[in-house]
Formats: structure tokens, C-alpha cells, sequence
């Protein structure tokens, strides 16, 4: 994330703020464009007053750009909901304006929002099948438990898992979306990571229950980025599509505080066009160095992963179909 200043006094605002906290201006956020001064020509996201959205408006719409993925959203009779989803679409933001820098579509061959998402609660009826988090021929469900710090707790300790987040989940499961896409427009880029990832035809429901049946293999360690990369090659594509995405995320963050070196570009694009050995290294440096500012403080480990030589070069494979997509347009960063 970039460091943004207020457009009448300069002071530092957040991605979050819908005022500048020592002006008072109203702010209103545009993609590629930053913040502004709410005018009569700014139109806000019509979610503004309900969830605290503070982008604008598309061109010609109601929603903004990240609101009009959203295409379900959780009961708002049910007691919590409204939170849940304000929770929810607060971390959806910053992952859409990742992908927007990253120049990748977001909407399909009709000009409607690709991928979309359904924030669902599971049924009233315990005997009814709960609702499952995953992606769908570019529809995201999200189960809006999720939105709750003790539940998606209780289900990461529950699986064993090093890291769970609201951001992870949204990460992960574009991921898949993105997998579809861009080996539909490039069948090349396919054959390219199934070189690299495995080959995708092998039954996905067989090896789903494998995974929960068996565990992962011994030596997973060594090969993939987390156990549940290696249930199949298209968990590991969008396990490992996460991580870069945590990378291009953290690495601009941390830019912008001056955390890493001053040589590594700030745009995403261009972050994008060095070899994720680079970014790893990078990143490895400053993981280590936070991992132990948060031990330090008493809290979990900041990033429980280990990005070795086989990890790597799966997140170059996806860099390089980022880079290499007829698809991709770059766009400006703001």
C-alpha cells in the first residue's frame, strides 16, 4: 500500500479514511488516481453510509469498483451481518486495488465484474450443508464467519494452519480465477505451468480427499509453500498466486516507510518486472526482521513461511504469466 496525503492540508491519511482525521475534509478514493475532495462531481460508492466505503463511484453507476464484484451480499436482518460484511469488503478493497495495478481484468467478455463474490452465512438448519469458502467458475463464495476474529481462529487452529486472513482467502481464491483466465486466453501459458505446478487433469475432488484423508506428503517442506499446496497443482497455483500477492503488497508497503532498499521500484508494475528471486530477498530480509519485532512483542509470527529455491521459482512462473498475459494493461498507481 502507497502512503497518502490529505488533498487540503497534506497530512497523512489511510487507505481506510473517509475524512482526514486533522482537517476534516471528506475523502473519496479512485484507482489510479488516489484520494480527492468529495465534490458534486465525486460520486461516492452508494455502500458508503452502510459500510464505510470510500471510493467512488464507476462511471455511470451506483458502486465502485470493488463494491460491484460483490454480488451477494450476507442477510442484513441477521444480527452481526452488517459488520461481517463491512469487515469483509474492507478487506476487499486493497485486493482489488491490487489486482487493478497489476493490470490484470476485471470484467469478462460481456463487460460485467470478473470475478464476482457471494458473502453467504451458513443456514438457520444445522442439518443443512454449511457454506463453503471457494471459487466457481470466477464466483467467489465466502462463508462470512469468516469476519469474525474467533471463528476464523478456531477454524485456522483447527486445520493446522500457520496463517489465516480475510485477505489470504481473497488472495487465494482470485487466484484460481486467474488460473482459468489467463491459460484460456495463452494455451501455452497452460503446458508452461503445468511444467511447473503439475498436471491440473488429474481428478480434483479424488485428491481433495486424499489431502484430508492422508495428509500431505513427508517432504512438502521442500516443494511447496504451505501443506494445502500440495493437495493439488491448482491449490498450489493459488496458494503460491498469494504469496505473491502478499509480496507485491508488503514490498510496496514497506517502500513506502523506507523499510526495504530505496533501489526496488514502488509501482507494482515495475516490482513485477524484477525476478521474484529479487523480491524474495527482499522480502525474506524483512520477514525475518519482523517476525522478530512481533515475537518480540508477544504475538504470532508476522510471516510463517519459508520461500525456498522451488517455492521461488512457482512464484516466478506466475510473475512471468503476469507479465507475459495479452491480457494485462498496465495501469497508473494511486
Amino acid at each position: 500500500m502507497r502512503r497518502f496525503r490529505c488533498p487540503s492540508c497534506q497530512h497523512e491519511v489511510f487507505f481506510s479514511n473517509t475524512a482526514c482525521l486533522n482537517c476534516g475534509t471528506v475523502l473519496i478514493y479512485k484507482p489510479g488516481a488516489g484520494f480527492s475532495a468529495s465534490t458534486p462531481d465525486a460520486v461516492p460508492c452508494a455502500n458508503r453510509d452502510s459500510i464505510g466505503c470510500n471510493w467512488i463511484a464507476a462511471d455511470g453507476q451506483d458502486l465502485c469498483l470493488s463494491c460491484a464484484h460483490t454480488i451477494v451480499v450476507p442477510d442484513l436482518g441477521v444480527e452481526g451481518n452488517l459488520d461481517r460484511w463491512a469487515r469483509i469488503e474492507a478487506a476487499k478493497r486493497p485486493v482489488m486495488r491490487a489486482l487493478f495495478h497489476m493490470g490484470l481484468p476485471l470484467r469478462d467478455t460481456t463487460g460485467a465484474p470478473a470475478p464476482v463474490f457471494k458473502l453467504k452465512g451458513d443456514p438457520l438448519d444445522p442439518d443443512r450443508p454449511r457454506v463453503l469458502t471457494g471459487h466457481d467458475s470466477g464466483t467467489i463464495t465466502l462463508n462470512i464467519e469468516e469476519a469474525d476474529d474467533d471463528q476464523r481462529e478456531a477454524m485456522r487452529s483447527a486445520m493446522g494452519e500457520p496463517y489465516r486472513t480475510l485477505s489470504g482467502h481473497f488472495r487465494h481464491e482470485v487466484g484460481h480465477h486467474y488460473w482459468a483466465l489467463l491459460t484460456e486466453a495463452d494455451p501455452r501459458a497452460l503446458e508452461t505451468l503445468r511444467a511447473v505446478f503439475g498436471d491440473d487433469r488429474q481428478d480434483y475432488g479424488e485428491a481433495l480427499a486424499a489431502h484430508y484423508r492422508d495428509g500431505p506428503p513427508a517432504d512438502w517442506e521442500d516443494r511447496f509453500i504451505s501443506a494445502y499446496a500440495s493437495a493439488h497443482p491448482w491449490e498450489d497455483f493459488a496458494e503460491t498466486w498469494a504469496h505473491v500477492m502478499h509480496l507485491l503488497d508488503g514490498i510496496e508497503t514497506a517502500r513506502a516507510f523506507g523499510l526495504i532498499p530505496a533501489d526496488l521500484p514502488v509501482e507494482p508494475a515495475d516490482l513485477l518486472a524484477l525476478p521474484m528471486a529479487r523480491l524474495a530477498e527482499a522480502w525474506i530480509e524483512l520477514s525475518i526482521a519482523l517476525n522478530a519485532v512481533n515475537q518480540a512483542m508477544g504475538h504470532e509470527t508476522f510471516y510463517p513461511f519459508v520461500l525456498n529455491g522451488a517455492v521461488i521459482e512457482k512464484m516466478d512462473a506466475i510473475r512471468r504469466l503476469i507479465v507475459g498475459s495479452r491480457l494485462v494493461e498496465p495501469r497508473k498507481v494511486a
